[in-house]
């Protein structure tokens, strides 16, 4: 066959080309099309929200734990010299039909010793302890419960390491240990509301947004706190009662069915106080979405985080021990409540989005923007709803996105740097999954879930 017959001959080189992969998404962007850039996007997980909230949700919880622990007391420890010891007391016998041993005076403090005071060794409870193990002149270190003007030694360490403030007497013990009860849910609530309100601000250079939704979550968490601490109280005193019902070997004289009662009442009470810790934000940005994120976010992942707290705890002690105090145990417990609690937010998130914008060139390339309400800016300005940092191509406001019913646009505010869509300027355009938007050197993927 001649050359010259009249036939259009392409080669496979030719259309493999790259020339060829660009005039076919030329004429998809023309179309209106996704110009197919999808593959470009780059996920990197350390910037993804769930993984900022929950590392923002575990370090308020362990700053909490940090500022709460020095005041908070299982029961309220004094050591010292044992002084006297009075066996019988029998004046004392017929209370509550507790078997009392005696009575012991250390430090200048008298102690009830009955037949559930336990020894300590370690750290961990030992057994029934007697009162003939006890001398005059030992140095002991006694746990103990008042009511009234009854203090009873719980349990006595018969070789104290623990270090004790002298200047505080038994009673400003007590009334430490009580307010730090009470101000236990508001200060874990408010601190965990801190730090998730502000992790995208900081995240995204945004000092200001930072402040506002880390103050509001900060305010928020602890009035929230305060109410639900009440509520927590109740349910959980209800469900602990029932459970002590269940008296067995299992942990802590709880049998298996007791022990799951007790999990479930803690976790109801960190479902309540979850329920303010993650609306900082939304209440900031003026977002209804936000808003129900934080909220639904909040409880399941307080309602996780309180589940696991005991189990967490008992693995932490192991072996069947039981440990006269919780300091370590609550520590890394509040430490997965404040992680559950992020990282639901952000998986609640991650699920019910509608759309989002995926930075694919820029300074914080692999991160997600959600598209959190119907009007949102964009451009250099700290103030914009997204904030370009480091781009001297971006006006301070660049751009503008909005929501028009279940679509989405964006219009350029200025002809001479407009947005480019699809690598084409637009002065306005309706968006499609997979369309390139970009603004000076930055570049996103709008994205959108599908229905």
């Amino acid at each position: 066959m001649s050359e010259n017959d009249g036939l259009l001959r392409i080669t496979k080189e030719e259309v493999m080309s790259p020339h060829v992969d660009d005039l076919v998404k030329r004429q998809k962007s023309l179309r209106g099309e996704s110009a197919g850039l999808v593959n470009k996007e780059k996920r990197i997980w350390f910037l993804q929200n769930w993984f900022v909230l929950m590392i923002a949700g575990l370090a308020g919880a362990l700053l909490a734990w940090l500022i709460i622990e020095p005041m908070f007391e299982d029961m309220p420890y004094w050591r010292g010299t044992i002084e006297s010891i009075e066996p019988g007391a029998a004046e004392l016998e017929s209370s509550g039909g507790i078997e009392v041993l005696g009575t012991i005076k250390v430090r200048g403090q008298k102690f009830l010793v009955v037949g559930e005071t336990e020894e300590t060794r370690e750290g961990f409870l030992a057994g029934p302890l007697k009162l003939g193990q006890l001398k005059v002149g030992q140095e002991v270190g006694v746990y103990s419960q008042s009511a009234g003007d009854i203090t009873v030694a719980v349990c006595i360490d018969m070789n104290p390491t623990r270090p004790q403030d002298p200047s505080l007497s038994l009673n400003e013990l007590n009334a430490r240990s009580t307010v730090a009860q009470f101000i236990l849910f508001p200060m874990v609530a408010a601190l965990i509301g801190l730090f998730i309100g502000a992790a995208d601000g900081l995240v995204c250079r945004m000092p200001m947004r930072a402040l506002i939704s880390g103050g509001i979550g900060l305010i928020v968490g602890c009035l929230g706190g305060f109410v639900t601490y009440f509520l927590a109280n109740m349910v959980y005193g209800v469900i602990t009662a029932f459970a002590h019902k269940f008296t067995g070997d299992a942990v802590g004289g709880l049998s298996t069915t007791g022990f799951a009662f007790q999990v479930i009442g803690r976790a109801i009470g960190w479902a309540l106080a979850g329920t303010t810790v993650g609306l900082g934000q939304g209440i900031a940005l003026k977002s209804k979405r936000l808003f129900i994120y934080g909220l639904v976010g909040g409880v399941v992942g307080g309602l996780i985080g309180g589940l696991l707290f005991d189990p967490i705890g008992l693995l932490l002690i192991g072996g069947g021990k039981q440990a006269v105090v919780g300091d370590v145990s609550r520590g890394v417990g509040f430490g997965v409540i404040g992680a559950t609690v992020g990282f639901m937010i952000g998986i609640v998130e991650l699920l019910a989005r509608d759309a989002w914008l995926k930075m694919i060139e820029g300074p914080l390339a692999g991160k997600e923007f959600l598209v959190f309400k119907d009007v949102m800016a964009i451009g250099s300005s700290p103030r914009s709803d997204i904030y370009l940092f480091n781009d001297d191509n971006v006006l301070d406001h660049h751009g503008t996105l909005r929501v028009v019913g279940e679509e989405c646009e964006i219009e350029s505010t200025s002809a001479d740097r407009p947005v480019m869509v699809n690598n084409r300027p637009i002065r306005a355009a309706r968006l499609r999954s997979g369309d390139q938007i970009t603004l000076g050197r930055t570049s996103f993927l709008y994205m959108k879930r599908n229905r």
